[in-house]
């Protein structure tokens, strides 16, 4: 097989990998998304995905659906197989035992703790192994765990339902519905792969949502709810707090509303409360993110509205932006955009989306994009 036909049979099975991962939720948190699967003769007769924390890692899952039939395989996995034992045993320690003769990686741990070590020890057990296959691809898959597990921080991610004219709702405050019913099932999609999704009080109070992943899926993961409400201004018959979820709510209110009888009855009810210190009449988003990385949150999403996407991007805490542009126009001088805020004073400040991707659902267009926090060239 020649060079370009061997490169593109690796690339086929590892997106097979990728498209397993893809099957998980954050019910991975605090892990990443990995995928795996065995191949024998050019046939997979193994998969496996991690699923949920504390169960087994891909690696492990496709080797016991491969059975006998890993030994003397090939294995293709999205992540550098683990090397530590932890809630479950070491991945390496499995493919060891399992007979495997070679291993395709997608991309290197970015645990600085753990990177090289898989690889390392499986080459030490006369296990051939090719990394960077399809790296770019599977390290997005794993962008969230790799801020994560590198800074400490969530991985932000900002999303808007925008009109043709930049408008998320109308002069009076409507919003519902800007995008399609198809942009809408696809915002499913999004939730299901966050750990939490934050909106401001502004947001609760106009259109009081329920923030909940709305699936067939039966115990579909629930993201948790998150509010900025700087003074607990939250009605309390809000759907939040009054709710299935109730336990996975949060509100971030100012550290002198801590004792206050609306707080204990709303902790009572199962509330959950991050108090935190203004500065300048004003939160530090890095401030918040440090404490929802304590619970932990890998990922988080930002629905708005644009008073708060307006914050986060004032401050450039936000990793990644997708925008749902209907063919809609709304106008109006005064209706709302997606990014209140301070913005920027010059066009030559403004900020460049790198790594631009498309998509059409219905008739929207899906714009997802990197911020990139330098200033134009």
């Amino acid at each position: 097989m020649n060079s370009s036909l061997l490169l593109a049979h690796h690339e086929k099975h590892m997106k097979q990998a990728l498209d397993y991962a893809q099957k998980a939720t954050r019910a991975v948190t605090p892990n990443p998304h990995v995928g795996a699967v065995v191949v024998r003769d050019n046939e997979i007769v193994g998969i496996g995905y991690h699923q949920k924390a504390g169960e087994y890692h891909a690696e492990i899952l496709a080797l016991e659906d491969a059975g006998t039939l890993a030994n003397g395989a090939s294995l293709y996995v999205t992540l550098e197989p683990c090397s530590t034992h932890g809630k479950t045993p070491a991945c390496t320690d499995a493919i060891i035992k399992a007979g495997i003769k070679s291993v395709f990686i997608g991309c290197i741990d970015p645990n600085p703790a753990h990177s090289g070590k898989g690889i390392l020890i499986l080459q030490q057990h006369g296990i051939a192994v090719e990394t960077g296959v399809l790296k770019e691809k599977c390290e997005t898959l794993i962008e969230d765990f790799t801020k994560f597990i590198t800074t400490g921080l969530p991985f932000v991610i900002s999303k808007s339902a925008i009109s043709a004219d930049g408008k998320i709702a109308t002069v009076h405050g409507e919003s519902q519905w800007i995008s399609s019913p198809s942009s809408r099932a696809k915002v499913q999609k999004i939730r299901q792969n966050a750990d939490a999704i934050l909106v401001g009080i502004g947001t609760v109070i106009n259109d009081n949502p329920s923030l909940t992943v709305r699936t067939k899926t039966k115990n579909a993961h629930q993201p948790w709810r998150i509010v900025i409400d700087p003074e607990c201004s939250i009605p309390e018959n809000a759907r939040l707090l009054n709710d299935n979820y109730i336990h996975k709510t949060i509100l971030i209110v100012k550290e002198h509303h801590r004792n206050t009888e609306k707080n204990a009855r709303l902790i009572d009810k199962g509330i959950q409360f991050l108090f935190i210190e203004e500065k300048n009449q004003i939160f530090n988003p890095y401030t918040i993110l440090t404490q929802l990385a304590r619970i932990p949150i890998v990922s988080l999403l930002i629905e708005g509205g644009g008073a708060t996407l307006g914050h986060f991007f004032d401050f450039h805490a936000i990793d990644k932006m997708i925008f749902f542009i209907a063919p809609k126009i709304i106008g109006g001088k005064n209706a709302p955009s997606p990014f209140h805020g301070t913005g920027v004073e010059k066009i030559a400040d403004a900020v460049q989306l790198k790594n631009v991707t498309w998509k059409k659902y219905a008739c929207d267009m899906m714009l997802t994009g990197y911020p990139n926090w330098k200033k134009a060239e």
